[in-house]
């Protein structure tokens, strides 16, 4: 019997893709993409998100990459109630509020100036609308990949499956007040308590099983964003 061993002469035996960073790490990283774009659902439906990816840096060689919604309706904008253990009843942030505390972290993180910017523009009255306001976003920190920085990572449950996510930052105090806590920093970055038990859970699980493991995962304001320097 006659072999044929001529494919070989090209082939790659090792792999080359770029790992995925893991959940409930803290990585030292680069933003290498962030884009508005737009999913597409199930039925049909297009869901709008602006899309993060982070590399790490060197030890930490990997990507994380996700989709941020974008509150697109009443619902978003709205706090929710719970209820705690003791029965009484307790906010917790929007959507709305979420996405921007995010967005505006990053920029403050990679470019404190172009965050300033924002923040006086949006005093202002001058950024009114979504497209604007992520816009000024994509053009505050899309040139900044250069920029290395500290990303915190937690994991999220699918199907019971955990990938690497972004931690929810915002909360509000007793007297009712918005307030943030870091997923991302040039300074050390560190878990909350409630994070490290989660984090232990996740070390101390069974393996994965990886046959179940996916890891692929214009308007008038226009001319703010060609006048405004970031």
């Amino acid at each position: 019997m006659n072999f044929n061993f001529g494919n070989l002469a090209k082939a790659e035996f090792t792999s080359s893709s770029t790992p995925r960073l893991r959940p409930y790490g803290i990585y030292k990283v680069n933003l290498t993409k962030i884009e508005q774009t737009e999913l597409n659902g199930k039925d049909g439906t297009k869901y709008p998100v602006v899309t993060l990816e982070f590399t790490g840096c060197g030890d930490d060689k990997g990507i994380f990459s996700t989709n941020l919604f974008i509150p697109t309706s009443e619902d978003d904008i709205k706090r929710r109630v719970y209820q705690n253990k003791e029965g009484h009843d307790y906010e917790r942030p929007s959507s709305m509020e979420e996405f921007q505390y995010k967005l505006m972290q990053l920029v403050q993180v990679l470019n404190p100036e172009g965050a300033q910017k924002i923040k006086d523009l949006c005093a202002k009255g001058k950024v009114n609308d979504m497209n604007t306001f992520i816009g000024l976003i994509i053009k505050a920190v899309s040139n900044k990949k250069e920029e290395v920085a500290n990303l915190k990572l937690v994991g999220k449950n699918s199907n019971g499956t955990i990938y690497a996510n972004l931690p929810n930052i915002c909360g509000i105090n007793k007297e009712g007040e918005l307030f943030a806590t870091n997923f991302i920093s040039k300074n050390d970055i560190f878990f909350s308590d409630y994070e490290l038990k989660q984090q232990r859970q996740y070390q101390n699980a069974k393996p994965t099983n990886m046959d179940n493991i996916n890891p692929d995962k214009a308007d008038s304001s226009d001319n703010l964003l060609d006048d405004i320097e970031l």
